[in-house]
């Protein structure tokens, strides 16, 4: 199998995923009438407190076993973010494998842009 089809695997396993998981989590949310304490009333508030900043990836997996509607839409959303880095790091595996260094540098590069994006900026936009 070649990378290329790898790859392509890959991303439609990925949102397929990450889909299955936020359809479950709505539905959970309805089934239950609520998630993480809160009612379904203020999910869905225009001042809702719920958004990514008030939940961490430990409390999203403690979240999965008790069919907690937020956490598997979380969850979702963390496979969905994961997917594009993983090609990345699938294709720096693939130019070091085909010692291409100058598209090894590059994709590292990218990885690390990815990175700096998904953990440090919202680090210090937070503080």
């Amino acid at each position: 199998m070649e990378i290329e089809d790898v790859i392509s695997y890959t991303l439609i396993a990925g949102v397929v995923i990450s889909i299955a998981f936020v359809v479950t989590g709505v539905a959970l949310i309805f089934i239950h009438g609520g998630a993480q304490g809160l009612t379904l009333e203020q999910i869905g508030s225009v001042h809702s407190l719920v958004n990514t900043s008030t939940t961490t990836p430990e409390k999203v997996i403690q979240g999965i076993p008790k069919l907690d509607g937020l956490s598997f839409i979380y969850m979702g959303l963390i496979i969905l973010i994961a997917t594009p880095v993983i090609r990345v790091a699938l294709l720096i595996g693939d130019f070091a494998k085909n010692k291409d260094v100058l598209y090894t540098i590059l994709s590292l590069i990218v990885l690390i842009n990815i990175m700096i994006a998904i953990f440090l900026v919202p680090a210090l936009i937070i503080k």
